[in-house]
C-alpha cells in the first residue's frame, strides 16, 4: 500500500510537467511569436505541405533579401523563401528540399549579408528552435563546423552538439518555457495565423519597420568569414549548376548614411565575391551570375539601417529586373 501511495504521489507531481511538455510539443502556434510562422510557411512550402503552387523563381537569403526583392514585381511565378537571421546553411537546405519535393526551379536569387558569413546567428535560436531544419540536416551542420574547426562559433550561437539538438527536438521545457510564460494574456495563435497568411499574400515579401539604428557592417569591427558558411554558399552554387538553375548572387544595397564607414567590411566582402567569380567564371558557368560590388541607397529608402522599405524594395527590384531579366542576363 505504501509503495502504491508513493507512486501515486510521484505521478501527481509529474502530471503538470507532462501536460506542459505535451502542450509545448503539440501546440507551438499558441505560444511562439509571429516569426515562427514566417519560418513555418517557408518550411511547409519547400516540403510541398501547403497550398501554394511551385514557382520558377526562388529568392533565398536573410532578412535583407526578404525586404529587398518583391516577388510579384519580378514574376507571377516567383516566391521569397528568405528568412531573418538565415545564413547559407538555411538557404542551401531550403533549395535542396525544394528540388526534392517540388521540382527544379528555373532561377534562384541569392542574397546573404556580410554578418551572416561571420556568425551562425539564428541557427539555434530560429532554425532549430522553430524546427525549420531536420535532425539530419542539423547533425550535418554540426559535423561540418567541427571539420572546419568552428565548433566554438557554433557554440557562441547557442550550442555545439547533438545533445543540444535533441533538447530542442524533444521540446524540452528548459528551452521553451520562456515563450510559454511570455504568451500569457496574448492571443499568439491569432498572431501566428495572421503572420502565416501575410506570407501567403505577399509570396514571402516582408517589410521590417524600425529595428536597427545602425547597419550590421557599421557595427562590425572586421570581416572574418566562417569556412562553414563559405562551404554552404558554394554548395548552393554547385547545386544550381548540377540542376541547370540560373543563379544570381546579389548584394542588397547598404544605407548611404553609414556607407563610407561600412567599407571596412563591404570591401573585403566584395573581395570574397571576386574570388567566387574567379572560381565560377561565366565563360565556364554561364548560368552563374555573381555581383561583386556594393552600392548604397539614400536613407529615405530604408525602414531601418539594415532593411529597405517598400519604396526602396521597388527601386532595387526594378534594378535587378532591368540589369538581368530585361537585358538578356537571364535565359
Amino acid at each position: 500500500m505504501k509503495a502504491g501511495k508513493v507512486l501515486l504521489k510521484t505521478l501527481l507531481v509529474f502530471i503538470p510537467l507532462i501536460l506542459v511538455w505535451i502542450f509545448i510539443a503539440a501546440f507551438p502556434v499558441y505560444y511562439m511569436d509571429g516569426e515562427y510562422s514566417y519560418f513555418t510557411q517557408v518550411k511547409d512550402y519547400r516540403l510541398g505541405e501547403n497550398r501554394q503552387e511551385p514557382c520558377d523563381i526562388l529568392i533565398l537569403g536573410d532578412s535583407r533579401a526578404k525586404s529587398a526583392l518583391i516577388p510579384e514585381e519580378i514574376s507571377d511565378s516567383c516566391i521569397s523563401l528568405a528568412e531573418g537571421g538565415s545564413t547559407s546553411v538555411e538557404a542551401y537546405f531550403t533549395l535542396k528540399d525544394y528540388i526534392e519535393n517540388r521540382g527544379t526551379p528555373k532561377k534562384v536569387l541569392l542574397s546573404v549579408s556580410s554578418y551572416h558569413f561571420t556568425s551562425f546567428d539564428g541557427f539555434w535560436t530560429r532554425s532549430v528552435y522553430f524546427d525549420f531544419l531536420s535532425s539530419k540536416q542539423v547533425r550535418e551542420v554540426i559535423k561540418t563546423a567541427k571539420g572546419f574547426g568552428e565548433t566554438a562559433a557554433l557554440k557562441e550561437a547557442g550550442g555545439d552538439s547533438v545533445l543540444t539538438l535533441y533538447e530542442y527536438k524533444i521540446k524540452s521545457p528548459t528551452k521553451y518555457m520562456s515563450p510559454v510564460i511570455n504568451s500569457f494574456g496574448e492571443n499568439r495563435k491569432a498572431v501566428n495565423e495572421e503572420a502565416y497568411q501575410e506570407m501567403l499574400d505577399t509570396k514571402g515579401f516582408k517589410s521590417f519597420v524600425g529595428w536597427w539604428p545602425t547597419s550590421a557592417e557599421h557595427d562590425m569591427e572586421r570581416f572574418e568569414m566562417l569556412k562553414t558558411l563559405d562551404h554552404y554558399y558554394r554548395m548552393i552554387i554547385d547545386l544550381c549548376v548540377e540542376n541547370n538553375i540560373e543563379l544570381y548572387s546579389l548584394n542588397a544595397p547598404l544605407i548611404a548614411e553609414t556607407f563610407e564607414e561600412s567599407k571596412k567590411i563591404s570591401e573585403p566582402f566584395s573581395a570574397y565575391f571576386e574570388e567566387l567569380k574567379k572560381d565560377y567564371p561565366e565563360s565556364e558557368y554561364p548560368n552563374v551570375h555573381i555581383e561583386t560590388k556594393f552600392f548604397s541607397y539614400d536613407d529615405q529608402y530604408f525602414d531601418d539601417a539594415d532593411h529597405l522599405n517598400p519604396d526602396g524594395a521597388k527601386v532595387y527590384t526594378r534594378w535587378f529586373c532591368d540589369t538581368y531579366l530585361n537585358k538578356g542576363g537571364a535565359s
